[in-house]
């Protein structure tokens, strides 16, 4: 059933929809905060949804702004999820490395370990590299949160601000009568 949300949302929203709706629709999906989502992509590609890194050890390659890794590839072929689409099509990308860290929190529990596991894997001759990696990830995620909470401030006091002058200005014109 997952794959299926995957496949189906992933083609919807990969023409028109911004990443950072892709990045709210992929979190919604596969029960992950988006902005863990966010942060992953920050770290891994800076964002940018063409990313190539085909310098890893194992001989594999990672594409696209979430860095899928090749090894990924057969298993994503079943579902027509191809290179290409992931590096042309972006909520194609954030899916797949939203259903990638999926597996890895069923696997292995939601955790920050879990999290590092999204780069290095499972081995633990890469736990020093893991609990690196997931640090960083953290790093960047509070600031992606702490900026959330400052934005809803400034929000909520500028629409407190405009509901004020609205009374005020309704006042001043019915004063004018």
């Amino acid at each position: 059933m997952k794959w299926f949300v995957l496949v189906t949302l992933a083609a919807v929203f990969s023409a028109q929809a911004s990443p950072d709706m892709c990045f709210t629709r992929a979190g919604h999906d596969y029960g992950i905060d988006p902005l863990l989502l966010t942060a992953i992509s920050i770290k891994e590609s800076r964002l940018r949804m063409n990313a190539i890194n085909g310098s890893n050890r194992n001989l594999t390659e990672d594409v696209c702004g979430m860095q899928v890794n090749s090894s990924h590839y057969p298993a994503l072929r079943k579902f027509d999820i191809t290179r290409e689409r992931l590096l042309k099509e972006p909520c194609t990308c954030i899916y797949t490395g939203a259903w990638v860290l999926a597996h890895i929190f069923r696997s292995y529990g939601k955790n920050w370990d879990s999290v590092g596991m999204y780069n290095t894997g499972p081995s633990t001759r890469l736990i020093v590299q893991r609990r690196a990696y997931a640090t960083d990830i953290k790093n960047i995620y509070r600031v992606l949160l702490a900026r959330q909470m400052i934005y809803a401030k400034t929000v909520d006091i500028d629409s407190k601000n405009k509901a004020e002058n609205t009374v005020v200005k309704t006042a001043m014109i019915s004063d004018k009568k």
